[in-house]
């Protein structure tokens, strides 16, 4: 599960605005965007847009150490620079790995192109974006009114800045095959920056832009509607927002904003603590579990395409099964079906290997905090076993189960 540091924000629908990119989370890409020409905004836009970053350090009780420049590029430029963002933040060669195994686990469709939906997904959507390699923060559009969701979507990037400034943004996981930690830390800064626009409204719009900000949301939920994507990237789309939302505001609400920058330093150290903020207080930290090991067994020809640790998060995709709960809106936390089968989750690992003849073969491993827990994520990959693609053999010993899914 792999996803970016480089800091996107979507429209209204997804928690008032704020949405990250990319299939997967991952370091800040080695280049900038090299594409990005500014558009010449007028000085009524430029005077409102520092407007919002005036009032942002009081709210976020953090103060600026350096200006953050910000661009207006258009929609087609962004496009363009997103291919590139894309090819810089994960080897072309890990994406197809992934994208391999999302259809091996019956994730996304035999034909389906996961560079091209990433692409469709974020490409129409996103409003704009903040740069940890440069420190610029990038507004999409300038052809438009500024209205109360472009204000929103300021504020929750300068506060990127902010925390860039003061807690390193570039300091974080380079290990994509860490996915699971990178997406926790992930939803730290991005449920941060989250609850910090969020505060913001409150303090800084009066009831007409409030209106606006509430009319903007419900207009764009059909357009923004995440129902036409595979579920796999619906909930590596709205997790750092949604669920990273409601740990941030778990933690303010105990400490303020010294609980949140003590979890910006310290990160949690997987998506079972952004789910259960509960397990982040005690400390819990997830088992390691050594990686399945049969190179020496399956003999030369074969290698280890992909990596990786799925997560509680990971695993609650895979229980869902393609099913949504009712109801749900977009960027709203909700319960997931099946959610009980990937509580428990005490540590992973997965490791698919493939051969120069075009078998291939998942090993995956994994340990619960009780034997009951294994149970119950064993029967959903027993229930589950007729939409992987491939022989499916799973076993239980105590709280540790193995999976093993191969071609024949």
């Amino acid at each position: 599960m792999k996803q970016s540091l480089i800091v996107f924000a979507l429209g209204v629908a997804l928690v008032s605005g704020c949405v990250e990119i990319s299939p997967s989370p991952s370091p800040t890409p080695s280049v900038a965007p090299t594409s990005v020409p500014s558009v010449q905004p007028t000085t009524a836009l430029t005077n409102q847009v520092d407007a919002v970053v005036a009032t942002v350090p009081a709210v976020r009780e953090l103060e600026s150490t350096r200006d953050v420049p910000y661009e207006f590029i258009t929609r087609e430029q962004f496009q363009e620079d997103l291919v590139e963002l894309t090819d810089a933040e994960v080897p072309a060669d890990v994406r197809r790995a992934e994208e391999r195994l999302y259809k091996r686990l019956g994730l996304l469709a035999e034909d389906a192109d996961l560079d091209a939906l990433v692409q469709e997904l974020y490409g129409a959507q996103v409003l704009a974006y903040y740069q940890p390699e440069n420190g610029h923060f990038y507004l999409i559009g300038a052809d438009r009114p500024f209205g109360a969701t472009d204000k929103l979507v300021v504020a929750h990037e300068y506060t990127h800045a902010l925390q860039d400034q003061h807690f390193n943004l570039n300091d974080t996981i380079s290990d994509y095959t860490r996915g699971d930690a990178q997406l926790a830390e992930l939803a730290v800064i991005e449920g941060d920056a989250t609850l910090t626009s969020q505060l913001w409204t409150t303090e800084n719009l009066d009831f007409g832009d409030l209106l606006q900000l509430l009319i903007e949301g419900f207009s764009q939920l059909d357009e923004a509607s995440l129902d036409g994507f595979p579920l796999v990237l619906r909930r590596q789309l709205e997790f750092p927002y949604t669920e990273g939302f409601v740990f941030a505001t778990a933690l303010h609400d105990e400490d303020g904003f010294a609980a949140v920058n003590d979890a910006l330093i310290t990160p949690p150290a997987s998506t079972e603590q952004i789910l259960h903020p509960e397990k982040y207080w005690a400390g819990e930290i997830p088992a390691a579990v050594p990686a399945p090991d049969l190179l020496d067994q399956l003999g030369p020809d074969w290698h280890v395409a992909y990596e990786q640790t799925l997560g509680e998060l990971g695993i609650q995709i895979l229980a869902a099964g393609g099913e949504v709960p009712d109801g749900a809106l977009p960027g709203l936390p909700v319960d997931w079906p099946h959610a009980d089968a990937a509580a428990g989750w005490d540590g992973d690992r997965l490791v698919m290997y493939e051969s120069s003849d075009g078998h291939w073969r998942i090993e995956w491993t994994s340990v619960w905090d009780s034997a009951a827990d294994a149970m119950e994520f064993k029967s959903r990959i027993d229930e589950l076993s007729g939409t992987f693609t491939g022989v499916t053999v799973a076993g239980i010993n105590g709280k540790r189960v193995d999976v093993s899914i191969a071609d024949r």
